[in-house]
């Protein structure tokens, strides 16, 4: 129910006569204010009580704080009639027979003078001997409008100081003002702390959005990590990170637009229209094709906590355990709703069932329990199931209505090994278009995406042990020794293929197409010649940063040159990755002391990085290390002052691998400024 729905049937309750309401939730403070203001509406006056306040206001505005839940009780006939009476954290004094006894003699006075005791708390616990008399009602967490409002509040509340940008891009970022922020934006934003209590929601905003320079992938699922604590008592579920997205996947076009496509039914618009919540989708496949990547991708496209829930670790000896870890399992995702519920190798969980069913209740029970979920569940839940093998799964898991599609996920064909090789490279920081992607895809054929991440991931290692920087060498000799899936079991994949030909919808669109066209550009691919020859004279330092390892490139950088000042650094990698900008480096200790301005911001985040895990050391320098053309225009420092600056400066400063001689850690401490226009 949502927070309108609950407040009209506390509302129906109480004007009915209703005396004892539990009222169970962890959101105190939204919920006083809440009642406070249907108090006024049902014209009835309250009275909240704590064990640490009393009750406010008093009866007498002369008495004593009245904390005792006995004398409390007794001061209740004192109050004039239609009175709401909200008593918070109650449940402990349960224990006591004589408040018990006392609110069973209290029942009829109260009805009759049209009084409610409600008590408020985390817990519902009512005694046996009132639950005859007692509704237990449930608060519901806030809603998509509450957590929209939350969301205005804390944009609004961001300081041009937090938001360390720019008047002109501040609204286009964080949409201040809110019209700027666009509806698919603002809804991503709230579904992401769906879950979450109020308070809970404000702070995964503050802290998604500090020094936020735009609304990305990285803010949402920051936000959906807010929720591994709704998980962290449960050992029938486990909570992923939002690590991989869409683009981490080589190829599956009709699969990921299928994948969009849902993504947009969970939207306000689609509710608003009717749409209903879509099931999920059985990913079946070869080994290592993707199922699981792609499962982990869907999680970060919808913006979803991802929690995985596996058969064997609901199947207990107890009687009736295992029903009850699962029921307990499938209340905790609907809990956490909008969720995506990862069944990882679904096969292997109801392998056997049918044999099974007849010899095992326990096991026909639960797995009737999870299709009848699957198939009735209201919850925004997706389901995202991967198989390798469906021979032996029941019918009724593959009819439609449990899942929305039945994918089948193949072997890569050609384009898609070469996105996938690429990806790999690229994740690991080395350029793609260094290496003759074109050819290696041809001679991977048969290949699984998991057999290339390793080709590109063990050539790395045995480049890296031997001192050198990886080539394309590394990822043959790689290639040449590793046996693909495809021919240990060939038989296998075979039979699979042809049990999805005509029952699965191909996660590939129009792979015979593909095929063809596959073809066509293999034929001429043995004309193809590298036409870049290696050059033994250029510096390590130089072909690191042309395979985009900056990082390293930047060490070895320094360790060619020994004492490198951040004029040459910036002018020796422009031709590389963007060097100049609008930020400025200065020691963290002192912000006003400025280590060199007008840097980008990926230039002064390595640089920071490096020197905090002192991989490189800051060591002063004379100013004539720096030309006069290049100097900050600012007075000169000519050593690091004890006291902080009353005016910004420039210290001349350099990079070198060892630390100075003073060894001062004030110099590895650095941070960055936007520097302004003068």
């Amino acid at each position: 129910m949502t927070t309108a729905a609950t407040l009209d049937d506390l509302r129906i309750r109480i004007l009915a006569g209703e005396v004892l309401l539990f009222l169970e939730t962890y959101e105190e403070q939204r919920w006083e204010e809440e009642l406070a203001a249907l108090a006024g509406e049902v014209e009835r006056g309250l009275v909240v009580w704590s064990v640490t306040a009393g009750p406010q206001p008093p009866l007498d505005s002369q008495a004593e704080r009245v904390a005792d839940p006995k004398a409390m009780l007794d001061q209740l006939a004192g109050y004039p009639r239609e009175h709401l009476f909200l008593l918070k954290d109650f449940h402990p004094f349960f224990d006591d027979p004589c408040v018990i006894r006392k609110i069973r003699d209290l029942l009829g006075r109260l009805a009759a003078e049209r009084k409610s005791l409600l008590f408020v708390g985390p817990v519902a616990n009512v005694p046996l001997e009132l639950r005859k008399d007692a509704v237990v009602v449930e608060l519901p967490l806030p809603g998509p409008d509450e957590l929209r409002s939350a969301l205005h509040d804390v944009l609004q509340s961001l300081s041009p100081a937090e938001q360390s940008l720019p008047i002109e891009r501040r609204h286009t970022a964080l949409g201040s003002p809110l019209s700027a922020l666009s509806s698919s934006q603002e809804d991503r934003l709230v579904r992401a702390v769906l879950g979450l209590t109020l308070s809970e929601a404000r702070r995964a905003f503050a802290r998604a959005l500090h020094r936020c320079e735009s609304i990305d992938d990285g803010v949402f699922a920051q936000l959906v990590a807010e929720k591994r604590h709704m998980v962290a008592g449960s050992d029938l579920l486990e909570f992923f990170d939002l690590d991989d997205g869409v683009s981490d996947i080589g190829g599956l076009d009709g699969l990921k637009e299928w994948i969009a496509q849902r993504a947009e039914a969970f939207s306000a618009d689609a509710q608003d229209r009717g749409v209903s919540h879509p099931k999920g989708m059985l990913l079946l496949g070869v080994q290592g094709c993707g199922k699981s990547l792609t499962a982990r991708a869907t999680a970060r496209l919808l913006g979803f906590p991802l929690v995985r829930m596996e058969v064997a670790n609901l199947l207990e000896s107890a009687r009736g355990r295992s029903e009850q870890n699962l029921r307990d399992a499938l209340r905790v995702v609907e809990t956490i709703a909008p969720a995506v519920l990862w069944l990882e190798e679904i096969d292997k969980a109801f392998a056997g069932f049918e044999e099974e069913a007849a010899t095992d209740a326990t096991m026909s029970r639960m797995t009737g329990r999870f299709l009848t979920w699957l198939q009735e569940h209201t919850a925004p839940v997706f389901v995202v199931a991967t198989a390798n093998n469906v021979s032996q799964l029941p019918p009724e898991l593959l009819r439609r209505g449990r899942f929305d599609e039945i994918f089948f996920v193949d072997l890569p064909n050609y384009s898609e090994r070469r996105q996938i090789l690429g990806i790999h490279l690229q994740k690991r920081g080395w350029k793609p278009d260094k290496f003759d992607l074109d050819r290696l895809s041809n001679d991977t054929e048969g290949y699984s995406g998991a057999e290339l991440e390793q080709i590109v991931n063990s050539a790395i290692i045995e480049s890296h042990a031997g001192g050198r920087v990886v080539s394309q060498e590394d990822l043959d000799r790689e290639r040449e020794l590793l046996v693909p899936l495809s021919v240990t079991m060939e038989d296998e994949i075979f039979a699979l293929r042809e049990w999805a030909r005509v029952r699965c919808r191909a996660a590939t669109p129009e792979y015979r197409v593909l095929d063809v066209i596959d073809a066509e550009v293999r034929r001429g691919e043995h004309l193809h010649v590298a036409d870049g020859v290696h050059d033994e004279r250029i510096s390590k330092w130089i072909e690191l940063a042309e395979h985009g390892q900056i990082r390293a490139a930047i060490i070895e950088h320094v360790r060619q040159f020994d004492r490198v000042t951040f004029s040459r650094l910036q002018a020796d990698f422009a031709p590389f990755v963007p060097t100049a900008g609008e930020f400025g480096l200065v020691l963290r200790s002192d912000p006003r002391i400025l280590v060199w301005p007008r840097l980008s911001s990926q230039l002064v985040d390595l640089l920071i990085d490096l020197t905090a895990a002192k991989r490189l050391y800051i060591n002063p320098t004379a100013i004539d290390a720096y030309d006069p053309p290049v100097r900050p225009k600012l007075a000169v420092l000519e050593s690091l002052p004890e006291e902080k600056q009353p005016s910004p400066a420039w210290l001349p400063l350099q990079l070198r691998l060892i630390p100075p001689l003073e060894g001062t850690p004030r110099y590895h401490r650095l941070a960055r400024v936007r520097m302004g226009k003068a």
